[in-house]
């Protein structure tokens, strides 16, 4: 059964084939969409990666609207718990993808995982920047909410705003630009390296006698 991603009363969840959302054949036959366990690493293929990263991230910049345009008062229902099953649904179809790119490397694989990279980087930046988002994290940091929190929660919330922060939230515009670009330099930038050292490791050989 394929089940693909969809976002219901403030939780993201996945969706079957004989709903309506989306219905390209790309997509409804995508592994990395599927409803599994564990990964079916012997299904996916590297036609298969770029779809599901621009389905999953796609999902996200609609849900991350929805959840804004409908908060009206920001909790951890409302909005910590949304964005973390979101954030846990792009790791479940990209953490598959990254595991193959570094134990069964191939020419097409590495070819699909380097143009998700940039998508992903520019996703994480967009995402690292959004003020709404950043004054909203806070909102819970700094109110009476809170303090009712467990630890763990808290833990998320104070990391959220730290990240926030990091990403470059308060710069200025051509301050964040600057940001995004270093970043997309430094996706590429490891990810090249990351390929030099896979390919070095490969071709070591040690003859004994």
């Amino acid at each position: 059964m394929t089940v693909l991603l969809r976002y219901h009363d403030n939780n993201f969840t996945r969706y079957t084939a004989g709903d309506t959302e989306p219905n390209q054949d790309t997509i409804m036959s995508n592994p990395l969409l599927e409803n599994h366990r564990l990964p079916p690493f012997s299904a996916i293929k590297a036609e298969h990666v770029e779809p599901a990263i621009d389905h999953a991230l796609s999902t996200a910049r609609n849900k991350i609207d929805t959840i804004l345009s409908t908060l009206s008062e920001p909790t951890w229902d409302t909005l910590v718990q949304p964005m973390e099953d979101m954030d846990a649904l792009i790791d479940s179809v990209w953490s598959p993808v990254s595991h193959m790119n570094s134990v069964v490397n191939s020419e097409e694989l590495r070819q699909a995982y380097n143009a998700c990279l940039p998508k992903l980087s520019e996703f994480s930046t967009e995402l690292g920047q959004n003020e709404m988002l950043y004054q909203a994290y806070k909102a819970i940091a700094e109110g009476a909410e809170y303090q009712k929190l467990d630890t763990a929660q808290k833990k998320v919330i104070d990391n959220a705003v730290r990240d926030f922060r990091l990403s470059g939230v308060e710069l200025d515009q051509q301050q964040r630009d600057e940001f995004k670009k270093l970043s997309q330099q430094m996706t590429e930038r490891t990810a090249k390296f990351e390929e030099n050292l896979l390919d070095a490791t490969h071709a070591w050989r040690k003859l004994i006698t």
